[in-house]
Order: structure tokens, then C-alpha cells, then sequence
């Protein structure tokens, strides 16, 4: 019975040397394109007024902790073409994966009313 149990050890061992100088592998990725903006829990607000991410595939994250109804649409700086939007929620976190190139972009709230009381933004992307 204990050979039984010493040929898994030497296995895994022998494994575990041949994984090891690869292990630090993953760390030299760079990290993944994601950017986070959350709504105000209390008014008509997005937490961050200016968000920064890199040009390419990008992940919107979008945290809403209020009981009312949010989303982030994301447009070109002057309005004439939308890129994405994320779901409106409540409560929630919900996101949308986006492909942007380098220049800045315009985000905002499209619940009725939200944007003209001040729940926008600017992403620039680099």
C-alpha cells in the first residue's frame, strides 16, 4: 500500500519541478483592459467624472448600489455615433465588453432626465 501512495508523490514532484519555472508565466501578461464606473447611491451621479483605459478591447464594468435606474451609454465626443451601452439596473452590477481606439468618448446616463442633471462623463481612451 505504500508504494501505492509514494508514486503519486514522486508524479507529482517530478510535475511540480517541470511546471514550477513556468509559473511565474501569467504574471508577465499584461493585466486585462477593464474599466469600472459606479452611480452615485444617493443622486443622479456617476462616482467618477473622468475614467482612463487603453485602446482595444476594453470591459465596461457598471456598478449601480441606488434602487434607481442607471445605465452608461458610451458615444463618440460629439455625439454622432454611439459604441455600446450597458443594461439599465438597479442595485446591480452589469457590464459590456466594447473595442475603442485611441480619442475620447463621451458617456451618460440615458434614463430620462439623468444626463441633463449631471450624470456624465468622459472616457479617454489612449
Amino acid at each position: 500500500m505504500r508504494k501505492l501512495l509514494l508514486v503519486p508523490v514522486v508524479a507529482l514532484v517530478a510535475v511540480a519541478g517541470v511546471v514550477a519555472p513556468y509559473a511565474g508565466a501569467a504574471l508577465d501578461r499584461p493585466a486585462a483592459n477593464v474599466v469600472t464606473i459606479s452611480a452615485s447611491k444617493t443622486g443622479l451621479a456617476y462616482d467618477q467624472k473622468i475614467v482612463k483605459a487603453k485602446a482595444g478591447k476594453l470591459t465596461l464594468v457598471f456598478k449601480n448600489p441606488s434602487m434607481l435606474p442607471h445605465n452608461v451609454v458610451i458615444e463618440a465626443a460629439q455625439g454622432e455615433k454611439r459604441f455600446g451601452n450597458t443594461k439599465t439596473i438597479t442595485n446591480s452590477t452589469t457590464s459590456v465588453v466594447l473595442n475603442l481606439k485611441k480619442g475620447t468618448y463621451h458617456f451618460y446616463c440615458s434614463v430620462p432626465g439623468h444626463e441633463d442633471a449631471g450624470m456624465s462623463g468622459k472616457l479617454v481612451v489612449s
